[in-house]
């Protein structure tokens, strides 16, 4: 059961999922990179809606990830970490519109556009409640909840950059929409089992720190429209 996470809830259609298979593929719309290189393709260039990322953390190197498995304390929902690998699968996000503005596919993503970010792999938004501490920094929870026709201002997340819009390989912060927290690495907080060498994701009020710092790195993306 997941009613332990309260929110915002209205049912909506979308477009914007992507296959559930072992690889994740875009024909002609999107192109893959195997790294997060500082020169990108024509048209490659920016974050755009309906791409598929991953996010690395600046200071650590690590990649945002979520996999099935619950917190054995705050809200007891599905876990969401960094790890060090760069292949994983279970590290692609989607890139979703909010409540209130819809996102087509291929649209660049505006400094200060409030998103959501959608797990391919478990079909979960990224999410976050004040009411609930981290379990090894005791820092504002963060977690995967809901599923692609959930509507919650909890997983809303407003894109801090500079300039009109989200460059690749720009270093950006990611502020809860509803919290005004960041999400933030200690650099300090990793797991033992069951997700032994995972790394705790978490939310701060700070606003300066360099680890509330994330880059866009390997993924499918879509063609700037």
């Amino acid at each position: 059961s997941t009613s332990s996470v309260a929110g915002k809830r209205e049912k909506k259609k979308t477009s914007m999922l992507l296959p559930r298979t072992g690889t994740v593929l875009l024909v002609s719309l999107a192109c893959w990179l195997c790294q997060a290189d500082e020169e990108f393709s024509k048209g490659y260039e920016y974050v755009t809606c309906g791409s598929a990322i991953k996010l690395k953390h600046v200071a650590s190197g690590y990649r945002l990830n979520s996999q099935q498995v619950q917190y054995g304390s705050g809200s007891g929902q599905q876990s969401v970490t960094l790890v060090a690998q760069a292949d994983e699968s279970s590290s692609l996000w989607q890139v979703w519109g909010s409540l209130e503005r819809d996102c087509p596919r291929g649209n660049k993503i505006e400094c200060g556009q409030p998103i959501r970010l959608y797990h391919l792999n478990t079909r979960k938004f990224l999410h976050s409640e004040d009411k609930f501490r981290s379990p090894l920094s005791q820092n504002q929870e963060v977690c995967a909840y809901g599923d692609s026709e959930s509507d919650y201002t909890e997983s809303l997340w407003r894109v801090e950059c500079d300039g009109l819009h989200w460059e690749r390989g720009e270093a950006v912060k990611l502020k809860h929409f509803q919290t005004n927290k960041y999400l933030h690495h200690t650099n300090q907080h990793q797991f033992g089992r069951p997700i032994h060498g995972h790394r705790e994701v978490c939310a701060v009020a700070t606003t300066t720190s360099p680890l509330n710092l994330w880059r866009a790195a390997e993924g499918f993306y879509v063609k700037t429209k």
